[in-house]
């Protein structure tokens, strides 16, 4: 079986690995000249481990990732606000939460897969659907036909775009942007075996650990648009890293992201031999950290359901119908805000704990 993938980010490179192994015939295709690591710095969750694992890769992946012992909140003035201990998680739900750096995770999966096998330079422009394969068109002038082809071109996804259109963005409800950025975790004060948060209702800023010594700090402030508004508003927290944490930050280092949510998510992610993933099947918020996660999920699912028939058809309608639901209560659960945010949502870690570990998604 022929298979196409566009996208070379964390979920095409990693649906490639899963397929790849089953012995189907892996194209993946990426319109970048080479690999991207946008956002610096992942927070991956148990269930995430899970699928990696399931993928094959555990000891690739406990190779890079840093184990979080610990989600610890403070106020602005440095008051303890929440300790929650994920020591046990590894045992308790199979896998750890994990700091780790996108780059080195990107590297790690497109190395898995065979670097030298990505064609770079190859942006989708259309696709075309028939009964017993599917056909790309990149913007090269290139044409590839497959048995399969899946759609991991993110969450501004040209593939979901010409199957189903209609999906609209709109401004979050909550921030406008999340800023991130990466330093050396020796210069900043926090327990290197936590993701360690200082939270107030108009803004927050949390650090996590990602190996070789760096730290990924991310964090955002209601109505800040610039990185000035986003600095001076923890100008005041002297009690706290973080005023020295943003001033040792190299400016052209920090990464401002819009943060914007979808009206309505696509009504059906299979149209013929074409298929969608990831981001370009399910875009959420970043306030529950499970957008890499459910891609990694996703991977599992169709290595899983590929795995199960030689049915084609068969195969796409079992992994939309086990991950459609699933991925979309994920989205909803996204769109609640963060911890001390109008919404008054729990901590993150105990978010993670009753929404998405008691239905296993």
């Amino acid at each position: 079986m022929r298979v196409g993938i566009c996208g070379a980010g964390l979920g095409g490179v990693s649906a490639a690995i899963g397929l790849a192994r089953l012995g189907c015939d892996v194209e993946v295709f990426e319109k970048a000249p080479a690999l991207r690591a946008t956002g610096s710095g992942l927070n991956l969750w148990p269930n995430a481990g899970r699928a990696i694992y399931g993928l094959g890769l555990r000891d690739e992946f406990d190779a890079i990732a840093v184990k979080l012992d610990r989600y610890l909140g403070f106020a602005p003035e440095g008051g303890p606000l929440f300790e929650c201990d994920t020591s046990a998680w590894p045992e308790k739900y199979g896998a750890p939460s994990v700091g780790v750096s996108r780059l080195a995770l990107i590297t790690m999966l497109a190395d898995a897969y065979g670097a030298d096998r990505i064609r770079f330079g190859h942006e989708v422009v259309s696709v075309e659907n028939f009964d017993d394969r599917a056909v790309c068109h990149f913007s090269n002038g290139a044409r590839h036909e497959f048995d399969v082809l899946i759609g991991a071109d993110g969450i501004y996804s040209t593939i979901r775009e010409q199957l189903i259109g209609g999906v609209r963005f709109r401004p979050n409800n909550h921030h406008a942007y999340r800023w991130r950025a990466i330093v050396d975790l020796a210069e900043t004060d926090v327990d290197p075996a936590a993701q360690t948060g200082y939270y107030a209702q108009g803004g927050w800023l949390a650090v996590i650990p990602i190996g070789n010594g760096k730290a990924y700090w991310f964090g955002s402030v209601s109505g800040g648009d610039t990185v000035e508004d986003f600095m001076s508003f923890f100008q005041s927290w002297t009690n706290t890293h973080i005023p020295r944490t943003l001033s040792i930050t190299p400016p052209d280092a920090i990464i401002k992201s819009p943060l914007y949510d979808v009206e309505g998510t696509p009504y059906k992610w299979t149209h013929g031999r074409v298929t969608l993933m990831g981001d370009a099947a399910h875009p959420m918020m970043p306030d529950l950290a499970q957008g890499a996660s459910q891609a990694f999920i996703d991977s599992l699912s169709l290595r899983d359901a590929f795995a199960t028939t030689n049915d084609i058809d068969e195969a796409l309608l079992h992994y939309e119908t086990d991950r459609y639901p699933a991925a979309n209560y994920v989205v909803n659960c996204s769109r609640k805000g963060s911890f001390r945010g109008k919404n008054g949502v729990k901590p993150i870690a105990v978010r993670y704990e009753e929404e998405i570990e008691t239905v296993q998604t």
